[in-house]
């Protein structure tokens, strides 16, 4: 069953965009995404209150209003259930292809950064393996990515590089949620570990 088919619309940057503007602009839209995803695959399931507070405090710490707080439950909720069924259709939030490369190439990173921010906060006592170690060293390096050129080659790369990055987000999640609901291990990341 797909996503939509559940009632869970996908996640769009430029409605969160504009959502965390009108909230004042206090984080990215692909960090928070990131962040949220780190929190599920290290394991946490905070709940939406418990989300939407965490975003709340992000931004201003001001009560979020109630269009907020449906958008953030919808982010919550989708992004999970994406990851607990093992849905390849799982995407990095990112800005549309239309952007600027150095739009997308930062927001790569913020998302990276996001991750680790929220996979360090829900799996700070937990044993890694090599491999997962491997992943987590491999966004640290793209978090810091500063390549912004338009050229074709660098389109390339980045598409090579946002593609491991969602493989290695079901990987991880896998790895770190393998009891008997969790999702299948993706084997897929294993083989494109970026040297």
């Amino acid at each position: 069953m797909s996503h939509n088919e559940m009632g869970h619309k996908p996640i769009l940057f430029d409605e969160l965009a504009d959502r965390l503007v009108e909230l004042g602009g206090g984080s990215h839209p692909s960090e928070l995404h990131g962040l949220l995803c780190g929190l599920l695959a290290g394991g946490e399931r905070p709940g939406v209150e418990a989300w939407q507070r965490q975003v709340a405090g992000m931004l201003s710490d001001e009560p979020l209003d109630e269009v907020s707080l449906q958008q953030f439950a919808a982010m919550y909720e989708g992004t999970r259930l994406q990851l607990e069924q093992g849905d390849f259709g799982i995407q990095v939030l990112l800005p549309d292809d239309e952007e600027s490369m150095e739009q997308r190439t930062e927001a790569l990173g913020l998302w990276c950064h996001g991750f680790l921010s929220g996979f360090g906060e829900s799996a700070a006592s937990k044993k890694l393996s090599e491999d997962l170690n491997g992943i987590l060293h491999d966004f640290s390096e793209i978090a810091q990515i500063q390549e912004s050129d338009e050229s074709d080659e660098t389109e390339r790369f980045f598409l090579e590089v946002s593609e491991y990055v969602r493989m290695a987000l079901l990987n991880v999640f896998a790895e770190m949620n393998s009891d008997e609901e969790a999702a299948a291990p993706v084997a897929a990341a294993e083989n494109s570990r970026l040297h």
